[in-house]
């Protein structure tokens, strides 16, 4: 294994330069910033007949910084906890990679490269203040209004430099063993930056890698993917122009239940609802963390996706079924079960689309926790159990679509988690009792989560003026696992389809995951040569 190492700029001269960055950053446009706020105007009327569950108020100062709080909702408590109680279970990142076309003579250093970076996570800060947000006390999201100076330590703490030849995956397989969230400084977000060390020998940078790795409760795959893109757009934004820093916070996100489209009823019983969460007690993992593997398969081949788009709507499904199925029949023909037994999988999915309220369901608006949870459970019987009946997968397919077909009929699914606020207690008990578990074989339950499109976030190219272009070539969401379920993720990019595993070492080998992974693969490409 090559050696990581992490570089540190503390030198005066990289602090200054931080300090007049920080006061020279530049909200994307005028005419952005224009809409935006006419945007946050409706909504404000349109939210003015009803209670707002999880107000940001000003609160006491901490630290010498002003701060302004709101409770958590229920969702976001329950991923704060466990946080603080299974050791950093269910923690996201993002990794990417990106190139440089150089479209003139000059080449990017590494120093030049790190400080674009930087710029970068601080455009992204003002743009959606929630990356520089904290968890106080299991019960409070707090943002402290900082000045330039403030911010650019604050740069400082969460921008990372590391040289590496493992790029973003050697990175967070040592971050998944050794970092939990917050930091010791009390950080929330963090963005490494990775190269290969052959570049920086010559200072000469044609690509890279990105990390990030954010708390849950602040935010979601979706939100990872928002604060990826402005990341890169701001990479190729020159800062000319002035602003104060404290003016962000009129940007800061509120909760996905104040944002969301809930009818008067459900309103009504939440506003009737006790509001604090009791809660038993819930014990600690070990204080050693085995780490989150991650696998991946990309389908290369020309074609491949709109191939298997094209036979799943021949038989009536979306990609979404007949990838999901393809899985569980993986997981069934490797775990061996009993007829009576059922396979469970639950997927997350984005409430932005259709259960968020203008201007939060726009494209990349809203940063923060906006996911449902819905638990499909598909007999065994269902599927063949030598994996090659074709028919039974398409009828598990059939059964998957159904699932999702009604969930998009079903109303104030926004309200999900603050409608079983009283069971909180129980569902984090079964939860930490999940990630305590002793290595045992493949069980019938899984975590899968279908995600959209990249292009439906990401630019994928950014330009700029006429000097070079960065490139978006690849990227994947992982989530920290410490149970003994596998975590499971599929999404397009480039007209190519990625499946993905991540799993918890305690509980899996990479060796064993990896078969699951090619398993699973190869029940799509069988699918496909069976209807060619």
């Amino acid at each position: 294994m090559d050696h990581v190492s992490v570089r540190e700029d503390r030198n005066c001269d990289s602090i200054s330069a931080l300090k007049h960055m920080c006061k020279r950053l530049i909200f994307p446009t005028s005419k952005t910033l224009i809409d935006y706020l006419r945007q946050q105007s409706e909504f404000m009327l349109n939210m003015a007949t009803r209670p707002v569950f999880h107000p940001w108020n000003k609160s006491q100062t901490i630290h010498g910084s002003d701060v302004i709080s709101r409770p958590l909702a229920t969702g976001e408590f329950v991923l704060a906890m466990l946080n603080e109680h299974a050791q950093g279970h269910n923690c996201p990142y993002l990794g990417a990679k990106v190139s440089i076309e150089h479209l003139d003579e000059t080449c990017t250093t590494v120093d030049e490269l790190k400080s674009s970076v930087q710029q970068a996570f601080a455009a992204t800060r003002w743009c959606h203040p929630t990356v520089a947000a904290q968890v106080h006390n299991g019960k409070e999201l707090v943002y402290p209004v900082e000045d330039a100076n403030q911010v650019s330590q604050w740069l400082e703490r969460t921008v990372h430099l590391v040289q590496s030849s493992e790029g973003w995956i050697g990175q967070h397989d040592k971050l998944s063993r050794d970092v939990v969230l917050p930091t010791a400084t009390g950080d929330y977000a963090l963005l490494y930056l990775i190269v290969h060390p052959d570049q920086v020998a010559i200072d000469n940078i044609v690509s890279f890698d990105l990390l990030l790795h954010v708390h849950h409760t602040l935010v979601d795959g979706a939100g990872l993917r928002t604060l990826l893109n402005l990341i890169l757009q701001s990479l190729v934004k020159p800062t000319s122009e002035s602003y104060h820093w404290g003016e962000e916070t009129q940007r800061l996100a509120p909760s996905a239940l104040d944002a969301a489209i809930i009818s008067d009823e459900v309103v009504e019983q939440l506003n009737n609802m006790p509001k604090e969460i009791p809660l038993p007690p819930l014990g600690g993992n070990a204080t050693s963390r085995h780490g989150t593997g991650v696998v991946m398969h990309t389908f290369e081949k020309d074609n491949f996706l709109q191939s298997l788009k094209y036979i799943a709507r021949k038989h009536g499904v979306k990609l979404t079924g007949i990838v999901q199925a393809a899985l569980l029949q993986t997981v069934y023909s490797k775990a061996q079960p009993c007829e009576e037994d059922a396979l469970t999988v639950i997927s997350g999915y984005d409430l932005r689309a259709r259960n968020l309220q203008k201007p939060w369901s726009d494209r990349n608006q809203f940063v923060g926790a906006a996911v449902g949870l819905e638990m499909m459970k598909l007999p065994v019987t269902q599927l063949a159990a030598d994996g090659s009946g074709k028919e039974s997968l398409w009828s598990a397919a059939k059964h998957i679509q159904q699932n999702w077909a009604s969930l998009a009929e079903r109303k104030d699914v926004a309200a999900g988690a603050e409608m079983r606020r009283q069971a909180t207690g129980f569902i984090l008990q079964m939860a930490m009792a999940e990630v305590n578990k002793e290595p045992s074989k493949l069980g019938l339950s899984l975590n899968y989560v279908s995600d959209p499109p990249g292009s439906n976030q990401l630019d994928g190219t950014y330009q700029q003026n006429g000097r070079r272009t960065f490139k978006l070539e690849e990227y994947q969401l992982v989530t920290d696992e410490s149970t003994p379920k596998l975590s499971c993720r599929s999404h397009s990019w480039k007209d190519q389809l990625t499946l993905e595993i991540s799993f918890s070492y305690k509980h899996y080998t990479k060796e064993f995951v990896a078969g699951v992974l090619e398993a699973w693969a190869q029940q799509l490409v069988s699918r496909l040569q069976e209807e060619y």
